[in-house]
């Protein structure tokens, strides 16, 4: 009874929305395993008019389609019979065509709403929380568990309509005989006990197979983003055989899951022919036996196991995506619990700089990064940051992008405290530039528009002057029509530095933020981007976080993050030392 409730409570939580369209389906569902069980019974007045004996058949069902004909002012002859059946089979193939309809619009409006918001949601959270997720595990929930959850629904459809068919079929039986009819019934309890263990092993199955499938999507896509190390280094070899481990575990829980499906199968089928030896044997000997009533328990019988078995491999399909909807909807919990908050109404403004104040932050893994950490950044200012690797240069950055909250203190924008401001309004005036670029498989022109419908042509082109790229561009075949593969792939490290640069110029923000943007270029592209930022000087605020010395000469000021502290140095004296 508690796996019920799960199994109900999890359905309510992932179709609740659906449920008129979920009651259409059963209605639909119970309506069409009507009309096929009528136009079955008919088989038996059908008979009865064959062997000459005009309705003599005497069972309730063939009473009520009599009484059919007579409300409907109709001639009970053989030949309005078979009229009457197949109408009845016509209108149940529209019943089933509505069924298949009205499931699969729930199906695919459902999977495209739960990945929406799944994407969503991921998108909305805190940057805490994202840092954590593995991209494989997230590429899996988005794809593959999202199909799984909707293919959840369509087996659920499918074994209400299953259920109809039972019921129905079971009620054609007991029409003509109802101890056999008691007797398949019982027949398909004890048939649910003995395969009883066979779901929980099932089950079992189901629960690794998921874990190793997000096992193997985090595996595929951290070598794929790897590819270029692991060629370099010659490990195609180990890496290969690393993937086979996950995909011969993968090929075992497959093989265990079909292997027990077909077990299902088998003692389903072999139990049908069994019962209906059984029932022959015994119809045969009793008085009154009639062939066309034989004929039709039989094919309710025979119904009554395909049913049976066929719900038997839905119920196997069912507790095989079990852990695949069960995650999805965890992890759309998660999302929600982490949702990053919006911050104020306040208007964004920077007319004399950004001042941080008694400003702490510790992560929860590496305990306190800053400590009463207070010093400003006027406006057109280029201020650098230095300090040794882990001392909470990046993390500075994404105080400053707000992408992360001080754990006490507050950064304040013209004297306000940046919350009273939204976090989509104070990120639209402010730009980023990591150490690694992110670019799209796109047009250098769409990669610098970058989903801002906003930056028309002559944006893209004035911000990639100002990045110091419009000349490269201009020399390339198909200018800013040029497709730059995965990541960027086909340009220079500092040519995708120029093209982030350029993408974030063409927001025009008022602060910018460079963490580490030339730490991996060669000199002469960390020339380029230094002539580039030198030429925004006093137009735009700007923060340079580096990791070498000669990327800071030029800045206004200098500040050094060392052991929780973060204080301003003469440039003479930090130039003379190594922050590496």
């Amino acid at each position: 009874m508690e796996r019920i409730r799960y199994l109900f409570g999890l359905y309510q939580k992932a179709f609740g929305p659906y449920t008129w369209q979920i009651l259409l389906i059963i209605v639909l569902a119970f309506v069409s395993s009507i009309v096929e069980g009528i136009g079955i019974s008919a088989i038996i007045p059908i008979f009865s008019f064959v062997g000459g004996s005009a309705g003599a058949a005497s069972d309730t069902i063939s009473r009520i389609i009599a009484g059919i004909f007579a409300f409907l002012h109709l001639t009970y002859t053989f030949r309005m019979l078979l009229i009457f059946i197949g109408v009845l089979f016509v209108l149940r193939i529209f019943l089933i065509f509505g069924i298949q309809y009205v499931t699969g619009n729930i199906i695919y409006n459902y999977e495209r709403d739960l990945r929406l918001r799944l994407f969503g949601g991921t998108l909305e959270s805190r940057w805490s929380f994202l840092s954590l997720q593995k991209v494989g595990n997230l590429e899996q929930l988005l794809t593959t568990n999202t199909s799984n959850a909707s293919q959840f629904f369509g087996n659920i459809s499918t074994s209400a309509l299953i259920c109809t068919k039972v019921l129905i079929y079971l009620v054609i039986a007991i029409n003509i005989s109802w101890w056999i009819a008691l007797f398949s019934l019982l027949a398909g309890f004890v048939m649910a006990f003995v395969l009883r263990p066979l779901f929980y092993r099932g089950r079992a199955i189901s629960t690794e197979a998921e874990r190793t499938n997000r096992a193997l999507a985090h595996f595929v896509s951290e070598h794929v983003i790897g590819m270029k190390a692991i060629k370099a280094m010659a490990l195609e070899k180990p890496v290969k055989e690393r993937g086979r481990e996950f995909f011969d575990l993968m090929r075992t829980l497959s093989m265990r899951a079909r292997v027990m499906g077909g077990y299902v199968q088998v003692l389903v089928q072999i139990a049908g022919i069994l019962f209906v030896a059984i029932t022959f044997a015994i119809m045969y000997r009793s008085p009154g036996f009639s062939l066309a009533s034989f004929a039709v328990i039989v094919y309710a019988i025979n119904q009554i196991f395909a049913q049976i078995q066929s719900g038997q491999t839905q119920l196997h399909s069912i507790v095989a995506l079990l852990p695949y909807i069960s995650q999805t909807l965890s992890y759309g919990d998660e999302t929600r619990e982490h949702q990053e908050p919006k911050g104020g109404n306040a208007a964004f403004t920077l007319g004399s700089g950004v001042e941080f104040r008694d400003v702490s932050f510790s992560y929860p893994e590496r305990g306190l990064v800053l400590a009463r950490t207070n010093f400003t950044i006027q406006k057109g200012e280029l201020l650098g940051v230095v300090g040794p690797s882990g001392a909470g240069k990046s993390t500075l950055a994404d105080l400053l992008l707000r992408l992360i909250e001080p754990s006490s203190g507050a950064i304040y924008a013209d004297g306000r405290d940046v919350r009273e401001i939204s976090v989509e309004a104070w990120r639209g005036h402010v730009g980023y530039v990591a150490q690694d670029a992110v670019l799209l498989n796109d047009t250098i022109e769409e990669n610098i528009r970058f989903y801002n419908p906003r930056v028309g042509m002559t944006d893209v082109v004035a911000a990639a002057k100002l990045a110091n790229i419009h000349e490269f561009i201009e020399t390339l075949p198909h200018g800013y029509e040029t497709v730059i593969g995965d990541r960027g792939i086909l340009l220079s490290g500092g040519q995708r530095q120029r093209v982030a640069l350029a993408r974030v110029l063409a927001r025009k923000p008022q602060l910018l933020v460079l963490d580490e943007a030339t730490s991996s270029l060669d000199t002469e592209s960390e020339r380029a981007i230094q002539t580039a930022v030198e030429g925004l000087r006093g137009n735009i605020t700007i923060l340079v976080i580096a990791h070498r010395l000669s990327t800071i000469e030029g800045a206004d000021r200098i500040l050094k993050v060392e052991g929780t502290r973060v204080v301003e140095v003469n440039r003479a004296e930090v130039l003379g030392e190594d922050i590496a």
